[in-house]
């Protein structure tokens, strides 16, 4: 993410972010966490103020958890075992340094223009076989909410087509509906990949 307007939503909004995040059902991260071998590393991608990331490091494995807001990446580092980098998607340039990517409602804040290269760097920081775990709203376009978010929007079929094109081969797809910050219930989707 680099909208100046959303990181700055999300430095100023960490804990009511945080109190509505906690809220959400963690099905897709229970499954994630099931699959994995005891001690994965997980790079949570978008971590937010880290709710994530605590499971994941309580639950045994090693997390890396990146933002582009400080004060999440702030909030996330609080918990023992979690390690912080305070970055943008754009700067991830690991090379099979991952078990798992955990990419939940953050790169729904990156342009379209910009996905295919956030995806094929993914899939260049996943070990061979590790998995992606990408949760997006639904729709179509680019907009910004009533709050000045930035957002891009996408059905199922094309983002199993970038899936596809930058090397991943979908194993899952969940839909749901989800109430955020903004006050809208939006449809969602969430799919399982493996590099």
């Amino acid at each position: 993410m680099s909208d100046d307007a959303t990181i700055g939503f999300y430095d100023r909004q960490t804990e009511a972010y945080r109190k509505v995040a906690e809220g959400f059902d963690n099905d897709a991260l229970r499954r994630m966490m099931r699959d994995l071998p005891p001690g994965a590393h997980v790079l949570d991608l978008g971590c937010g103020p880290g709710q994530d990331s605590r499971l994941l490091a309580r639950a045994g494995f090693r997390v890396t958890a990146m933002d582009a807001s400080a004060e999440m990446v702030r909030q996330a580092g609080l918990e023992p075992g979690v390690t912080t980098r305070h970055a943008t998607f754009a700067d991830l340039d690991d090379a099979a340094a991952f078990d798992a990517v955990w990419a939940s409602f953050s790169l729904l804040h990156a342009p379209k223009s910009d996905f295919p290269a956030h995806l094929a760097a993914i899939r260049r920081a996943l070990k061979p076989g590790g998995t992606l775990v990408l949760s997006l709203k639904t729709g179509t376009g680019e907009s910004r909410d009533r709050l000045g978010r930035f957002y891009a929007f996408y059905e199922e079929d094309e983002l199993a087509s970038l899936l596809a094109a930058a090397g991943f081969v979908v194993a899952e797809t969940r839909r749901g509906r989800a109430k955020g910050m903004a006050g809208t219930e939006d449809p969602h989707v969430t799919m399982t990949a493996h590099a």
